[in-house]
C-alpha cells in the first residue's frame, strides 16, 4: 500500500503537533516503531540527522538540567548543580526531538524531492480561495532544493567566491518543474484517520 506524498506530510505533521502531549509508554511504543521502520526500509538519513543535531540534543539536555529547579544533584555545588528534575525534563526534551528526527527520515527516505513538492502542492490547493499561489510556492521550494543539493559546502576563505556564483543564475537550472497531481484514495484516509486515532488515544 502506497500512501499519498501528502498523506505522508501529514502523518509527519500529526507525529510532530503530538509528541509534545505523549505519555512515556506511548513514545516508547512510537519510538520503537519508528526504529523498526527505518531499518526495515533502509533509511539511513536518521543516522544523518542525528549526527547533525549532536550539538543541539546536548545543549537542550544541558539548558534544562541546569535551568529547571528541584532537588540538586549535587549538592555541593549549590545553585550550579544541575537538578534531577532538570535532567528529566532535558532528557524527555531530547527524546522528543530525536523521535521527531526519525520521523522526518522516514519521510526523505522513501518519498523522492518530486513526490513530496507534488504532496506540498496538493495540501496547498484547497487554500488557492485564499489568495495562495501553490504553484510558485512549489516551484521555488523545488528550485530552492535544486539549488542547495548542488551546491558544494564552501571551506575556509573560499565561502565568498562561492555565496557570489550560487547567486549568479545557473544555465543547467531546468526550465521546466513538472509535478504529479494524483488525487487522494482510500487507503490515505484510512491511514489518517487511523493515526489521528491513535495519537488522541496516547495523548489521553
Amino acid at each position: 500500500m502506497v500512501l499519498h506524498p501528502a498523506t505522508r506530510i501529514l502523518l509527519f505533521v500529526i507525529c510532530a503537533v503530538a509528541l509534545q502531549w505523549l505519555h512515556h509508554a506511548a513514545l516508547a511504543g512510537l519510538t520503537a516503531a519508528l526504529l523498526v521502520l527505518l531499518a526495515q526500509l533502509r533509511v539511513r538519513e536518521f543516522a544523518v540527522l542525528m549526527r547533525r543535531a549532536r550539538f543541539l540534543l546536548f545543549s537542550l539536555a544541558t539548558i534544562y538540567s541546569f535551568a529547571t529547579p528541584g532537588e540538586n544533584v549535587l549538592p555541593a555545588w549549590g545553585a550550579m548543580s544541575p537538578s534531577v528534575e532538570g535532567i528529566q525534563s532535558g532528557a524527555l526534551q531530547a527524546w522528543r526531538l530525536a523521535v521527531l528526527l526519525a520521523a522526518l527520515a522516514l519521510l526523505l527516505g522513501t518519498a523522492t524531492r518530486e513526490k513530496l513538492l507534488a504532496g506540498l502542492y496538493a495540501l496547498l490547493c484547497p487554500f488557492k480561495f485564499l489568495g495562495v499561489d501553490a504553484e510558485r510556492i512549489a516551484v521555488r521550494l523545488w528550485l530552492t532544493l535544486h539549488y542547495a543539493e548542488g551546491a558544494a559546502r564552501p571551506k575556509g576563505a573560499a565561502w565568498l567566491p562561492s555565496m557570489r556564483q550560487a547567486l549568479e543564475p545557473s544555465p543547467a537550472a531546468a526550465s521546466v518543474v513538472t509535478l504529479e497531481a494524483s488525487p487522494l484514495g482510500w487507503p490515505d484516509v484510512v491511514a489518517l484517520l487511523a493515526a489521528l486515532g491513535l495519537a488522541v488515544g496516547m495523548v489521553a
